[in-house]
């Protein structure tokens, strides 16, 4: 079971990546998050999104060197 401050840090990723009224839809590097959701640090928003990739909440693009990108993941219906 997550403990409060990585439910905490999730739902701040995920409102700073929705952006105002839900319009973004942008991809975002993993040190991005350093200067926009404090007090975490890289490492741990970098955990975070690894775990929410696991749970299929974001994408990720390892395509540039030491600089993965993430976004929301797009809803898909089954």
């Amino acid at each position: 079971m997550p403990d409060e401050s990585e439910s905490i840090l999730r739902q701040r990723i995920t409102t700073y990546m929705r952006g105002a009224g839900g319009s973004r839809d942008n991809w975002f590097c993993t040190w991005w998050f350093r200067f926009h959701i404090e007090p975490f640090t890289t490492k741990q928003v970098r955990r975070e999104l690894e775990l929410m990739k696991r749970d299929g909440l974001v994408e990720s693009d390892h395509s540039r060197s030491n600089n993965t990108l993430w976004r929301l993941a797009k809803y898909k219906p089954d």
